[in-house]
């Protein structure tokens, strides 16, 4: 069928083709060259992070972030700019990119790691042992409850992470070390005589720590407490518990010990291990038995105070004999003194004296 176009129109058409495949092709080059550049400029910056390199790495994410916000390759840009933050200690800085992130990209494929960065921020600010300075234990853990907190949340909501176990080892970590501060807090009560406390503080560990590794460790010092108050059935729950549950643990020996000593009657109280016996010197039957040679009784001096001694060899020493100085009436004095400074005065013990050789007087 002939066309009813003429000359003209059949012209007009063919431009109008040709603009239109020119302004595809426009479009296409351009989309093409903004994800190309993109990628590039991500692996350019990628590359210095990965030498370790993040004075380089960080202005150049963030360009990626700031020129291609359309692509791919501005979230993950955001990540690597975070990372570089955490990796230089500025663990704040971090954490808040990492959460903004998070809000801003709800459905993305790496929302665990960005939690999971989350929870490692938190547990690298967990104060660590120093030369001269005071165990972990003994300090503020504060920073140490809140990565618990952060840790167990990740742990609860992203169980099929491919980050679970190298966050559970943490977990496990940070558990250990608030147990360990919770004992040190018991012993402390402990030292300071107040052995309520220390059963709570004990108690409230294994139930608050639990998973901590050190639950035979407290058992046994709670037992051991109970043994101090004089209540051997509460002790003797607490060493059963150990060897039960924690028979595989050293710990479970020493427990096994006080149950043995209790069934004795011997572990009444926390004595540790009881004494070794002296070694008594041996006896030989066919040796003539020794007399002792009886001694002089002192005789009394009524019109002297000083008592005389006799001492074996027959010397007479006279010693004076100290009369106690009268006691004062303490009632106005409002002085304070330490119950734990040694005593002082008529009510500090003498020091004993050095034997003297036999035939000489002072």
């Amino acid at each position: 069928m002939p066309s009813r176009l003429g000359p003209v129109s059949r012209a007009l058409a063919s431009i109008a083709l040709v603009t239109v495949a020119a302004c595809g092709a426009s479009q296409q080059g351009p989309a093409l060259s903004y994800g190309e550049s993109a990628r590039r400029d991500y692996e350019r910056a990628l590359g210095a992070y990965r030498d370790n390199d993040c004075l380089t790495a960080t202005p150049l994410f963030q360009h990626v972030r700031r020129e291609y916000p359309y692509s791919r390759y501005a979230a993950l840009a955001e990540l690597r700019a975070a990372d570089c933050e955490l990796e230089q200690q500025h663990y704040s800085e971090a954490i808040r990119q990492y959460r903004s992130f998070i809000r801003a990209r709800p459905t993305h494929a790496d929302l665990d790691y960005a939690h999971f960065r989350v929870a490692v921020a938190y547990f690298r600010q967990i104060p660590q042992d120093f030369f001269l300075s005071p165990p972990r234990e003994e300090r503020d853990q504060g920073p140490t409850r809140s990565a618990l907190r952060v840790i167990e949340r990740f742990v609860r909501e992203y169980e099929d992470s491919e980050h679970v176990a190298e966050a559970q080892r943490m977990q496990r970590d940070v558990l250990a070390l608030l147990a360990r501060h919770e004992l040190f807090v018991a012993d402390f009560y402990l030292f300071r005589d107040r052995p309520r406390a220390t059963i709570s503080r004990i108690e409230g560990m294994l139930e608050d720590y639990q998973g901590s590794g050190l639950e035979p460790l407290a058992l046994v010092l709670l037992g051991r407490t109970y043994l101090h108050m004089g209540e051997p059935d509460q002790a003797r729950v607490a060493f059963e518990d150990v060897v039960a549950h924690y028979g595989e643990s050293g710990f479970a020996a020493q427990a096994r010990n006080f149950l043995e000593r209790m069934d004795r009657g011997a572990a009444t109280v926390d004595e540790g291990e009881p004494p070794a016996p002296e070694p008594q010197p041996e006896i030989d039957p066919d040796a003539e038995p020794i007399e002792e040679e009886a001694l002089p009784e002192p005789e009394p001096d009524d019109g002297d105070q000083s008592a005389t001694i006799t001492e074996p060899t027959g010397v007479v020493v006279d010693e004076p004999v100290e009369t106690p100085p009268e006691e004062e009436d303490d009632e106005d004095d409002t002085s304070v003194r330490d119950t734990n400074d040694p005593p002082t005065g008529p009510d500090r013990p003498r020091a004993p004296e050095p034997d003297r050789p036999q035939g000489q007087t002072p």
